[in-house]
């Protein structure tokens, strides 16, 4: 790194970031005082006709978030969302036209929360904060509560986020009123965070206290080991499978098959892994189907279906009505690979009782384990209601992965397809015959 590539670095790079009140009493920011080290999802607001004091003018590259509808807004025009990244930032951005490429951006970059939207967001913004201002806006009454005098902001330096502070109007508000509605929050973008990112517990399963522990996003399967006393033995392996976008608590679901392996599953694939003598896990795709609820019976694996018609929030569409699935519950065959439907009503209850919360699992002691943080676990003793806890990001090894699904052009079960696309060398003829030289 040359001395010039070095100084553009160590320049400082700021940023201004409006900090609602309401995303403050979530609490998705924090009490944050001058010099912490703070992270954010960012939401740009184009400027309006009225500049205000919290306006920032920024170049940057814009993408569309492809496969995303529009909204309406106020105006009543249609906006559509793209992800804009900047020098040391991010942020999502809605605008009345597609935008690709360079563009100059001015407006106010808000801190907002996260939802369940996470592929629509191009990742949270770390810098230390510089200076904190209170942001106290002139507010009118409207037929319907209280509404914003543009161009009326007035900013108030301050050392830390208050904590004693309405950030709406209250009843003693009137007409042409300052009402403290956020802060303002510069950040040096050059700073970041020490602490490396925690493990974040997804799923959990346990046999005679061998625990199964997923990510709740990404592709990493802990085993730990607490059946010897003392400090549970905890080996990493990192799994040659996609990063899931987190809609909720976890992405994957794991079952202990009882036999010092396990079952991953998704609603993209089933997996199992087995675990053998010199300590190697294999991997084995069984089917690229699967279920967002599974569960295991009697050491068979089952998908338990839909069985009535819900709302439900599509990217593309907004709210839509979603069918039941034709069948309420299928059995992975392990012979042929393949989700089985069950019609026997019976077993249908029995195996639907049996499911559980991916974060929840019972040993064969009666022991319950769960997820009790992004990084721990907790057992309660069922006879004795004993509880103790097992942190995730304690010592560990790296396990060693083996991908053992079977290669689909020489899998027997694809014989007769590969057999239709596969062509007979020895049938070939040549196209023009040889041509003959003289000696």
């Amino acid at each position: 790194m040359n001395d010039q590539v070095r100084e553009v670095i160590q320049r400082p790079r700021t940023l201004r970031v409006s900090v609602p009140g309401w995303v403050i009493g979530d609490g998705s920011f924090p009490r944050a005082a001058v010099g912490d080290v703070v992270d954010v999802s960012l939401v740009l607001y184009s400027a309006g006709d009225t500049p205000s004091v919290c306006d920032e003018t920024r170049t940057a590259n814009a993408c569309p978030a492809y496969g995303r509808a529009p909204v309406t807004g106020p105006d009543g025009a249609l906006r559509w969302l793209h992800l804009v990244f900047g020098d040391g930032w991010s942020s999502q951005w809605w605008t009345d036209r597609a935008v690709r490429g360079p563009v100059t951006l001015t407006g106010v970059f808000s801190a907002d929360i996260e939802d369940d939207r996470g592929r629509d967001r191009p990742g949270r913004v770390c810098g230390r904060v510089r200076r904190i201002h209170l942001v106290e806006r002139r507010v009118r009454r409207l037929d319907n509560g209280w509404g914003q005098i543009p161009g009326w902001d007035r900013l108030s330096e301050v050392d830390a986020v208050p904590n004693d502070v309405d950030w709406w109007p209250t009843e003693t508000t009137r007409d042409g009123d300052f009402v403290t509605a956020g802060v303002l929050v510069e950040l040096d973008l050059n700073a970041r965070s020490d602490s490396r990112p925690a493990f974040r517990a997804g799923a959990v399963a346990v046999h005679e206290n061998i625990v199964w522990v997923m990510h709740a996003s990404d592709p990493i399967l802990l085993r730990v080991d607490a059946s010897r006393g003392g400090p549970p033995s905890i080996v990493r392996y990192t799994l040659p499978l996609p990063i899931e976008i987190l809609d909720e608590l976890w992405t994957r679901r794991v079952h202990a098959d009882g036999n010092d392996g396990c079952w991953i599953t998704s609603p993209h694939d089933i997996h199992r892994c087995t675990l053998t003598g010199d300590g190697e896990l294999n991997l084995d795709r069984y089917t690229t189907a699967g279920g967002w609820a599974t569960t295991v019976h009697q050491h068979k694996l089952y998908v338990l279906g839909r069985s009535r018609a819900w709302l439900s929030s599509d990217r593309r569409y907004g709210t839509v009505r979603t069918e039941p699935d034709l069948h309420r519950l299928h059995a992975l065959d392990e012979t042929t690979r393949r989700l089985m439907p069950v019609t026997d009503p019976e077993l249908e209850r029995t195996v639907r009782k049996a499911a559980t919360r991916a974060d929840v699992a019972v040993d064969s002691d009666g022991a319950k384990w769960s997820v009790a943080g992004p990084g721990e676990l907790r057992r309660i003793n069922q006879r004795t209601s004993d509880a103790s806890t097992v942190a995730l990001s304690g010592p560990s090894r790296t396990g060693v992965i083996r991908v053992t699904t079977p290669d689909p052009y020489t899998d027997p079960i694809n014989a007769d397809i590969v057999a239709a696309i596969t062509v007979d060398p020895t049938r070939l003829k040549t196209a023009h015959p040889p041509t003959e030289t003289k000696d």
